[in-house]
């Protein structure tokens, strides 16, 4: 058995807490614990970055986050995966398990870490599963250092993989207008098909009765795709708001007069 496969079956079910877990740092988010993670992938030179919900909140997405999620170079996780399990890490960090199967996800089959004794957790996500070459000419720093896809690469991945709801947030956190679309991201084709038929045979091997997790595999135009999310902008926000204001990340402000 794989170091990766041990892990993915060993490790304790825990869910959303345990009693008597501390906070994490910053209020709860835990930025400077998951700092320390990249830190420590980083020293071994593994390039990741922060992906998924975490990311959407960086650009000011409103969103409740469970796990961080940090991606790595896919021939890398087997190594993350052994660095973070071995001395002195393993001190602070156990493996857990994911609970259930998501819809259009593989993150169950992916490593999941929490931090003894806090309450927080993070997930191993290797690079193939949505479209971001881990490699840190696609990174930016936040202002405590952690490191996120920037705005163009993130937004161009979950066009091509199709991830609509989470673009719906990006752009609406963003503000984006649609000709920031014309200016950073190619949307000269369809959403990758070959990406979603490879995913899609790895949920059918990892889950029984799988059919309702698989992705679409309707080649849709990633310029529909974005006239139609960043039209849609407005009718997100409620009808019960008037044109005079505007949303970043469905925070309400005046708009200026």
């Amino acid at each position: 058995m794989s170091l990766l496969s041990g892990a993915l079956t060993g490790g304790r079910q825990v869910g959303l807490g345990v009693f008597g877990d501390a906070k994490a740092s910053c209020g709860g988010h835990g930025t400077l614990e998951i700092l320390e993670v990249t830190k420590i992938l980083e020293k071994e030179g593994i390039p990741c970055c922060i992906v998924g919900v975490s990311a959407l909140k960086y650009y000011w997405a409103q969103r409740m986050r469970n796990d961080w999620e940090i991606r790595v170079p896919t021939e890398h996780l087997e190594k993350s995966l052994a660095l973070l399990t071995a001395e002195p890490y393993d001190q602070k960090l156990e493996i857990c398990q994911h609970l259930m199967p998501q819809i259009e996800s593989l993150l169950r089959t992916f490593p999941r870490f929490k931090f003894k004794g806090v309450n927080l957790w993070f997930d191993l996500i290797p690079s193939d599963d949505a479209h971001v070459v881990c490699e840190a000419s696609n990174f930016e720093r936040s202002s405590m250092g952690l490191p996120y896809p920037k705005l163009e690469v993130f937004a161009q991945s979950l066009l091509d993989t199709h991830s609509r709801v989470a673009l719906n947030d990006l752009v609406d956190g963003m503000d984006l207008p649609e000709e920031w679309g014309e200016e950073n991201l190619d949307l000269s084709g369809t959403v990758d098909l070959p990406w979603a038929e490879r995913k899609n045979k790895k949920i059918k091997e990892s889950v029984e009765n799988s059919w309702m997790l698989l992705c679409s595999n309707a080649a849709f135009s990633t310029r529909e795709i974005w006239e139609e999310v960043v039209g849609g902008k407005t009718g997100r926000i409620g009808l019960e708001l008037p044109e005079s204001f505007i949303t970043r990340g469905f925070a309400i402000k005046a708009a200026k007069i």
